[in-house]
Parts: structure tokens; C-alpha cells; sequence
């Protein structure tokens, strides 16, 4: 085989495994508008948000029969004042268990469940829409990344390739000059540059999304436009009795920085990504879209745990009810 067409062969063997198989950077996916949300915009004044827990006096009949968690629920939901009343209801009821008495009681227990299943149901559909995205989300990172490993799977064997056919025709050359010597420098640069190749190989791909719970998270508005006020209240309250004096929006923003969101990146950069995250969307590589998939994740888990509550607060009442009614059986 002459010099010129073992040229030829690793010139092919390059082309074959590697610049066929990179394609634009930049992928054509439709990523404008997405089935999760539902154009949908929450509407409410600062002074609709409940008042912070610790600067209301709490009654001493819901201190006795409630925790703290659960009361706090019922203030973020609104219902503090129903729930009194329900207590207060149910004590005249023990005390005379007329029809009147115990159609009244039934009466609030009926409006009491109903806001409680109105909050569960606020709840469940600001949970779904968040695990919706984080879905979406990860499908794209997830296409992002098996294009990368496709690629960086025929470059790796274009790499191998090139040095196997390195070897035998420095070998077949050997005794010819520096027939040799130029044959092993071609082929040690082309899969030098194979092996830059592999590291270079981002998938990027242009992601808008205007609705973005993130960006409020972040900023800590007031009033939220995506978080309806009872959710918005919950995420912001601070706990006055705790050491480390953080809402579950600031924790948030912690856990996500822990992720590494800002390391090893250039104080110019950074402006650039809070920009892209925290915006109106950018070019987003593949683990950045896994990274943001992770941040939808870890806010609608804390969102979840609102629903935790409730059931702590739906069971105080139930555990109360039947206190009440065995003792009124008893009498």
C-alpha cells in the first residue's frame, strides 16, 4: 500500500466515523409551548396573603388540640376562624347534644372538610404542573444526552481505528525512511484530535420557558404569579423559635446552589446563567437541562409535604371528634 493511499484510507476512516456523525449543535425541537401549563396567572394583593403565624393570637382551644404544623396550615389556608368555630361547636354540642346542636356541628364539619379538600386539590394541581415540567424537562435532557453518547460512542471507535491502522502501516513502513515516522505522527494527531472531539461534544439546544416557577423562587417577590397566596405563604414562613432563621424558599435556594449550580463559574458567566435559569430561557446543554429538571424536582417534593400537613390537621380533627363523641357516650 503506498504512502498516498494509507492517507487516503485514514482521511476516509476520520470522515466515516466523525464528521458524519457531528451534527449542528443546535437541535430543531419545538420547545415553545408546553401541554403543563395552562396560561393560567394567580391575581392577589399583598394583603391576601395570610398574616405571618406568630404575630396572631392563637386561641388556647387550638393550641391544646392541634400542633403547631397544623394550625400553621389552616392559617395559610384561611381557615383558622372556621376552625375555631368548629371547636367552639363541637363543645356546645358536648355540653347539650340537642338535634340543633349536632345539625349545626355537622354544618361547619361539612365546611370545614370542604376547605380542607378545596386546599388539597390547590395543592395536588400546583404539584402536578411542577412535576409535569420537571417530565418535560428531563425527555429533552434525556435526547440531548443519547445524541452525545451516540456520537461519542463512533468516535471512540473512529479513535481506535485510526490507532490500530496506525500501527500496522508503521510497521509495514518501518524500514522505508521516515515513511514510519510520518505515518505514526498522522495518526497520532488524527486521534489526538478524535479524543478532543469526544470532549467537545455538547449537545446544545435553545429552551424557552416563560412561565417560570424558578425565577420566582429566586426573587422572592411579594405576591407570586404562579404560586396561588396559601402556597406562596407557606413557602415564606419563617418559623421565629427556629436557630436557623430560613424559609422553605431560602432552604430551596440553598439546596439548589449546593448543587453546584455556580461552581467553577466565571464571575461574568454568572450573571449571564441566573439570567438563563431565572429568565425567560436560553441555549441550555444537556447536564444543565438535568440540573434544572433536579430544581423542579426538589420544589414540588416541598410543595408536597403541604399535603402532609393537611393530613396531620385532618387527623387531629378526626382523633378530636372521636374523643369528643366517645366521652358524650360515656356521660
Amino acid at each position: 500500500m503506498s504512502l498516498s493511499r494509507t492517507g487516503v484510507f485514514l482521511i476516509f476512516v476520520l470522515l466515516f466515523f466523525s464528521c458524519a456523525s457531528i451534527q449542528d449543535s443546535n437541535i430543531n425541537l419545538r420547545l415553545d409551548k408546553s401541554n403543563c401549563f395552562q396560561e393560567y396567572f394567580y391575581e392577589y394583593a399583598e394583603d391576601q396573603i395570610p398574616a405571618p403565624l406568630h404575630t396572631l393570637t392563637i386561641p388556647e382551644s387550638l393550641q391544646n388540640n392541634f400542633s403547631k404544623s397544623s394550625i400553621n396550615i389552616a392559617n395559610a389556608m384561611g381557615i383558622l376562624d372556621l376552625l375555631e368555630r368548629y371547636l367552639v361547636g363541637l363543645e356546645d354540642f358536648y355540653a347539650d347534644p340537642s338535634f340543633e346542636k349536632r345539625l349545626s356541628h355537622l354544618e361547619l364539619y361539612q365546611k370545614l372538610s370542604h376547605r380542607i379538600g378545596f386546599a388539597e386539590l390547590e395543592i395536588s394541581s400546583e404539584s402536578a404542573e411542577l412535576g409535569c415540567e420537571e417530565e418535560r424537562i428531563e425527555q429533552i435532557a434525556n435526547y440531548l444526552k443519547a445524541k452525545e453518547d451516540d456520537i461519542d460512542t463512533k468516535l471512540t471507535v473512529a479513535s481506535i481505528v485510526v490507532g490500530a491502522v496506525g500501527a500496522i502501516l508503521t510497521t509495514a513502513y518501518f524500514d522505508q525512511g521516515k515513511t514510519g515516522e510520518y505515518i505514526a505522527l498522522g495518526t497520532g494527531i488524527l486521534g489526538a484530535t478524535l479524543g478532543v472531539m469526544i470532549l467537545v461534544n455538547k449537545k446544545k439546544v435553545t429552551f424557552q420557558h416563560p412561565r417560570n416557577h424558578l425565577q420566582e423562587i429566586w426573587e422572592g417577590p411579594q405576591t407570586a404569579s404562579y404560586f396561588p397566596a396559601s402556597v406562596w405563604y407557606y413557602l415564606n414562613y419563617v418559623y421565629p423559635e427556629e436557630e436557623k432563621q430560613l424559609s422553605i424558599r431560602e432552604e430551596i435556594i440553598e439546596k439548589w446552589i449546593g448543587l453546584g449550580l455556580f461552581d467553577n463559574v466565571k464571575p461574568k458567566d454568572k450573571e449571564a446563567l441566573i439570567e438563563k435559569f431565572f429568565g425567560g430561557g436560553g441555549v441550555y446543554l444537556s447536564d444543565e437541562l438535568a440540573e434544572r429538571a433536579s430544581m423542579y424536582d426538589q420544589l414540588g417534593s416541598q410543595i408536597n409535604l403541604m399535603m402532609q400537613d393537611l393530613k396531620s390537621l385532618t387527623r387531629e380533627l378526626e382523633v378530636l371528634q372521636v374523643k369528643k363523641f366517645s366521652e358524650l357516650r360515656k356521660k
